[in-house]
């Protein structure tokens, strides 16, 4: 599955003209996330809910074809790197992650943070 192919985010685009402090700002807020995410343990659970509907949503499959198919048109398992097969699938695995998906994984996110009080009263619209 394919990402829906709209245009940059608003929040894509926020990065691009915002101030200064203000990005010096979500740089703070974001370490301060990763920080409590890690604490609590709740970015392991993130993890794994995440691997579990990559399975299930087939996601997981398709990228263990895409590394095999890598690894035959390369001449096989000892003429590819690591390297190589990250270069290679990095950029297809993360586009072909499932929207439905990255939205479950936001959405979690986004209540961890307003439950943790990082983010207080942080809405659909970004306010």
């Amino acid at each position: 599955m394919v990402s829906s192919g709209r245009a940059k985010s608003s929040t894509a685009q926020y990065a691009q003209h915002a101030p200064a402090d203000w990005k010096k700002k979500d740089e703070a807020a974001r370490e301060e996330l990763m920080r409590r995410l890690e604490e609590t343990g709740e970015k392991e659970r993130l993890k794994q809910a995440l691997r579990a509907k990559l399975i299930e949503c087939g996601w997981r499959d398709e990228m263990k074809d895409r590394a095999k198919e890598s690894i035959r048109s390369r001449g096989g398992l000892t003429k590819v790197t690591i390297d190589e097969l990250v270069a290679d699938l990095l950029p297809r695995g993360r586009a072909s992650v499932p929207d439905n998906v990255k939205g479950d994984l936001l959405n979690d996110v986004r209540e961890f943070a307003q439950k943790d009080g990082i983010f207080p009263g942080y809405n659909e619209s970004g306010v």
